[in-house]
């Protein structure tokens, strides 16, 4: 207990004495710390924004039409049904740009045709080629054999034959010469016609053995080397135009499988073409973009359930690319609550766990929610994905998406048991203390 002290020489009435010591008492009582007991663990408070179980963007996915410029949308925070139009695009330079490649595909159609035809006059070609190669092919097998069989016996005959005849040339002027020797030495004639007759026949005979000389030499060699030479020289041809044959028959295979190859990718070109028009129409057929199910429009992308801080620029005139988030349809009659954990939150909140949920807009209203599912993993950072369920009651108010909301997860029994060791056990009252009123001995 505190002492009062007084200045030397003031006196003091019992009653206010009795007053001062009461009121050290109450001091001294609100000082006091509270017991076990006493102490209340901490509620989990944690913040949440309302999404929409059934969401969809909408986006252009064209990828020959690019050009994009909005004729008319309708307003921010429509309620659409499922096939309502919501963005109207210009179609006068998309519609141009799907005439010319109409035009374009008409041209590659006579290009192809053109370019058919002169395929199919290279195949015909290219069996009349392939016809001349196996002809000359089988001349020169004919010429070979003609050769072996019966050229080569036919050019030693006749070198022998003429070996023959000249001999036989010689021994018929050698005769001649003889007789007419013979003759003359029996008949009447005059020295000088005998001279001149035996001059004659002797130089037939000296031609005949002239020509029979040359007749050995060639015949000989005919024999010896000129036949050897051209039935190697046969035999040569034949190897070639062998060679020639397999060269122009694969030279046409390759040609062909060039051909085949060159024309396979024309008309693949061409089918290509024909889809990217067909594409094309299909585009310019989507230049309305419709709810693909029943909801509000919200212009923009979602991130999370929520909207950007900033407000969509879109209007009538606006350019926009290809897949950009243009609006993002939010179903209403099924809602969700998504929650960012942090590490301490991720803890704590488990699957199953009950909260109470206020949603922002009325703050008089209180729901229950139950946790439905966190990641293992956090998706950012140190924040935890969680996502609370929430089944407003028929009295419930029309709860939208993107609204925020808080959420208060009870504390757990072992929150409660760190309550306790956290709090000082009360101390224990002196005699002193016990009887305020007592005065001090």
């Amino acid at each position: 207990m505190k002492r009062l002290l007084l200045p030397a020489g003031y006196k003091i009435t019992s009653m206010v004495c009795c007053c001062l010591l009461s009121l050290s008492f109450v001091s001294a009582k609100e000082q006091e710390p509270e017991s076990a007991s006493d102490v209340k663990p901490e509620a989990t408070k944690i913040s949440g924004v309302l999404e929409a179980m059934k969401s969809s963007e909408i986006i252009v996915e064209n990828e020959h039409l690019t050009a994009l410029e909005i004729k008319r949308l309708v307003p921010h925070g429509t309620k659409v049904d499922k096939g309502q139009n919501i963005v109207w695009f210009e179609t006068e330079e998309i519609d141009e740009k799907v005439q010319q490649a109409e035009i374009d595909l008409k041209l590659a159609e006579l290009t192809l045709e053109s370019e058919a035809f002169q395929h199919t006059q290279f195949l015909e070609t290219q069996k009349l080629d392939k016809a001349a190669a196996v002809r000359a092919r089988k001349q020169a097998q004919q010429k070979f054999d003609n050769f072996v069989g019966v050229d080569r016996d036919r050019e030693v005959l006749s070198a022998r034959f003429s070996l023959k005849s000249s001999q036989a040339s010689l021994d018929n002027a050698t005769e001649e010469l003889k007789q007419l020797e013979q003759m003359y030495k029996e008949d009447d004639l005059t020295e000088e016609s005998e001279e001149i007759v035996l001059k004659r026949a002797k130089q037939s005979v000296d031609f005949a053995q002239f020509r029979l000389d040359g007749t050995k030499i060639s015949s000989e060699r005919s024999i010896s080397q000129t036949v050897p030479r051209k039935e190697a020289s046969e035999n040569d041809s034949l190897q070639r135009a062998e060679l020639k044959y397999e060269k122009t028959v694969k030279d046409l295979e390759t040609a062909r499988a060039k051909q085949e190859i060159e024309m396979d990718r024309k008309r693949d070109k061409f089918k290509d073409e024909q889809e990217k028009v067909a594409e094309m129409r299909a585009e310019r057929n989507r230049m309305v973009l419709q709810a693909p199910h029943a909801g509000i429009v919200l212009y923009g992308k979602l991130t999370r359930g929520k909207l950007s801080e900033k407000p969509s620029t879109l209007k009538a005139g606006s350019k926009v690319t290809v897949d950009q988030v243009i609006a993002t349809i939010v179903d209403p009659s099924r809602l969700q609550i998504r929650v960012d954990l942090d590490e301490k939150q991720f803890t704590r909140i488990k699957p199953g766990a009950q909260c109470k949920v206020v949603v922002r807009a009325f703050a008089d209203n209180e729901q229950k929610g139950t946790v439905k599912s966190v990641s293992a993993v956090p998706y950012a950072g140190s924040k935890y994905d969680c996502v609370v369920s929430i089944r407003p009651g028929k009295n419930a108010p029309a709860f939208l998406p993107t609204m925020g909301c808080d959420l208060e997860f009870a504390a757990k029994d072992s929150d409660k048991d760190k309550a306790k060791k956290k709090s000082p056990a009360k101390a224990t009252k002196s005699k002193k203390d016990a009887d305020p009123e007592k005065p001090a001995k």
